[in-house]
């Protein structure tokens, strides 16, 4: 069964096997955790976990981040913002996420952003603006399969808006 988790301050190997999955700045979804020794990624995950109690940088908006999980296996990582600011309106959205590469091409892709606007629906938003680089034809298939409708290009990058 998918399920998205909520991250917490507690270290988990399957977690942190799962990150060294994904690229630092893969496909434009920043995981600073890749390539991180264990010790590393137990305290970026603490500071990670600050950020989605509250504990912001001047630049932040509230987040949430998440775990996908297919029953006990972690496969992806999401983060979901409440609002957006004018830099993040410009450059980025309400939505990042990515599976880890040994899980790709399974649908998971679609699960974790049908999910993320399901949570994006509970904190009351209608509607969420999410990018994709031009050339990830998978995730621009992913937000397009979620509803996505195009409102502009630049730099290389889509952005859509998906109406919840």
């Amino acid at each position: 069964m998918l399920k998205l988790i909520p991250i917490t301050d507690i270290p988990d190997r399957a977690v942190y096997d799962m990150l060294q999955e994904i690229g630092q700045n893969e496909n434009g979804f920043h995981n600073k955790a890749c390539g991180m020794s264990y010790e590393e990624y137990e305290l970026w995950l603490k500071h990670e976990y600050a950020f989605d109690c509250g504990m912001l940088e001047d630049w932040m908006v509230p987040q949430t981040s998440y775990w996908l999980y297919d029953d006990n296996l972690p496969v992806g990582y999401g983060r979901l913002r409440h609002t957006l600011n004018d830099a993040l309106r410009q450059h980025s959205g309400h939505i990042g996420y990515a599976i880890a590469s040994s899980h790709r091409g399974k649908g998971y892709g679609n699960a974790i952003l049908s999910l993320l606007l399901e949570e994006a629906q509970k904190l009351g938003l209608s509607e969420v603006q999410v990018g994709a680089n031009c050339d990830n034809l998978p995730s621009n298939r992913i937000i397009l399969h979620n509803g996505g409708i195009l409102v502009r290009i630049e730099e290389c990058k889509k952005f859509y808006k998906i109406l919840l």
